[in-house]
């Protein structure tokens, strides 16, 4: 269903959506109101990004596990920047939506 969500599409998204909430943060923590919307839309993007890299990760490693050696520091990687994306917006949007 979802073959064309790739882990470099979602690493790419992800981390401008991230970028993204990071430019927002500042004029988000002076302005408030106007920016509410378009902040927790780069930081919701950001964490489904982030989670579905982990889920892309999992499922690589539980359904092929004989790819070799050569692989085990892309999916280092992979699983650093999806928890770099997930944890501090996922707090974020918690604390945004509390």
């Amino acid at each position: 269903m979802f073959q064309w969500w790739t882990i470099g599409r979602a690493t790419g998204v992800g981390t401008v959506a991230g970028l993204a909430a990071l430019i927002l943060w500042p004029a988000y923590a002076t302005l408030q109101e106007p920016l509410l919307l378009p902040y927790v839309a780069a930081l919701a993007i950001a964490a489904f990004c982030g989670a579905s890299i982990l889920w892309i990760t999992t499922a690589d490693l539980l359904f092929h596990r004989r790819r070799g050696e050569r692989l085990i520091p892309l999916r280092i990687f992979d699983v650093a920047l999806a928890l770099l994306l997930v944890i501090p917006t996922t707090q974020t949007l918690g604390a945004l939506l509390a």
